[in-house]
């Protein structure tokens, strides 16, 4: 088993809003890309290339649920766009951080990436999710 590797599990990570993990799944392909170009030398290019591509996906990603979240009325709103702005900043600031003569800042983000996916699918997403399914959402 990889050290920084997601392995998405139906019963641990599908929510039941079919826009939402398919998202999920999306982007824990994209972390596990990641993890494999560092896992085998850390092209410092392909390296920044895949944290920025993960990046936008993910403001994407979270464009997404916070429009779910207001076309429904979620009473979380507010405080899960705090979170969504507080994991792209420290994205942001990971890259920004990244230097072709610093591969240990590489393994850094990729395990801040894999961590950052694997806990807010299964904390504060569930709790979104469980709300939209209550609203009909699937």
């Amino acid at each position: 088993m990889k050290k920084f590797y997601l392995v998405w599990d139906d019963s641990r990570h599908k929510l039941g809003i079919a826009s939402i993990d398919r998202q999920h799944r999306g982007l824990m392909d994209l972390v596990n890309e990641l993890s494999e170009e560092v896992e085998h030398g850390c092209d410092y290019a392909r390296v920044r290339q895949k944290i920025e591509q993960i990046l936008r996906f993910t403001e994407d990603h979270f464009a997404h649920e916070e429009e779910l979240m207001r076309q429904h009325d979620f009473p979380g709103l507010a405080q899960h766009v705090v979170e969504h702005g507080k994991l792209l900043e420290e994205i942001s600031t990971l890259l920004e951080t990244l230097t072709p003569d610093n591969t240990n800042r590489a393994l850094l983000v990729t395990a801040f990436l894999t961590d950052c996916a694997e806990n807010h699918i299964l904390s504060e997403d569930r709790a979104l999710t469980q709300y939209l399914r209550g609203k009909g959402l699937s």
